[in-house]
């Protein structure tokens, strides 16, 4: 009985499978909240801005001063202060292809 129970232990809980991965979320998966306020694909079809066909450039800028302060926004501070350079910079180079 002892045998069967590892056995499923096993099965259930491979070794490894409590370590945790740390690899950055690409730019797709970062843009997916982006476009739940500014529309799909950046198109919004509200008052908020559209991101669609900005630059990456302009993207980054606009969120590396939303982060540290120096662009005020009511909610976009709090969002852009949630990302490290790195996502940042993935998400304004994965924005700026789309079509």
């Amino acid at each position: 009985m002892r045998r069967i129970a590892a056995a499923v232990a096993i099965l259930m809980f491979p070794p490894g499978a409590g370590t945790v991965a740390h690899a950055e979320p690409s730019g797709r998966t970062l843009a997916l909240s982006c476009f739940s306020c500014h529309g799909p694909a950046g198109k919004s079809p509200d008052s908020i801005p559209g991101i669609h066909g900005r630059s990456e450039d302009f993207i980054a800028r606009e969120m590396l001063a939303f982060r540290s302060g120096e662009r005020r926004a009511t909610v976009m501070g709090r969002i852009a202060k949630g990302y490290t350079e790195q996502e940042i910079r993935a998400l304004a180079n994965y924005l700026a292809t789309l079509n």
